[in-house]
């Protein structure tokens, strides 16, 4: 059947039938099942990265897991478990340690103060935030930036001394 493949008019012809036969073959193998399972794992995760990118790029903004579930055509259940499954945590977790993360940046690099870094990322509760923070961080905001500038001043003078 592979040597129709060899003369351009049988191939013109019949290029095309034996490749959906052959795939044909495959789905109906022995790995057929498992051939099938992994392309939908493949577009699920292609799903998923797209979700987890969308939030990257909008952490600042409310959202809900209905509305992200709507948008990748997934049931809530649905998506909530093969998000945890992908990124090890639910979306309004990865959410909240996004906008934990830019909040300690804002702090650190802008000297923003707790309450402009957490209105800027997003948190509409102060308090709320700063319990999350301190949670996330081990510390409270103001305690846990004086420490990062510490270390990093330690480290900056003990590499200027060697």
């Amino acid at each position: 059947m592979l040597s129709i493949l060899d003369e351009p008019i049988q191939r013109a012809y019949m290029g095309q039938h034996i490749r959906r036969e052959m795939i044909f073959q495959v789905l109906c193998g022995s790995c057929g099942k498992q051939f099938l399972q992994s392309m939908i794992s493949i577009r699920t995760a292609e799903e998923i990265y797209a979700a987890n990118s969308w939030i990257k790029q909008n952490f600042r903004k409310t959202f809900s897991v209905e509305e992200l579930a709507e948008q990748q055509n997934m049931s809530v259940s649905a998506f909530h478990q093969k998000f945890k499954s992908a990124v090890g945590m639910g979306p309004l977790q990865c959410q909240k340690r996004l906008r934990l993360t830019e909040a300690r940046r804002l702090m650190l690099d802008e000297n923003s103060s707790v309450t402009d870094a957490a209105l800027e990322v997003g948190c509409e509760s102060v308090s709320q935030f700063i319990r999350d923070y301190r949670k996330m961080f081990s510390a409270p905001p103001k305690e846990d930036v004086q420490n990062l500038r510490r270390q990093l001043k330690a480290k900056a003078s003990s590499g200027c001394s060697g």
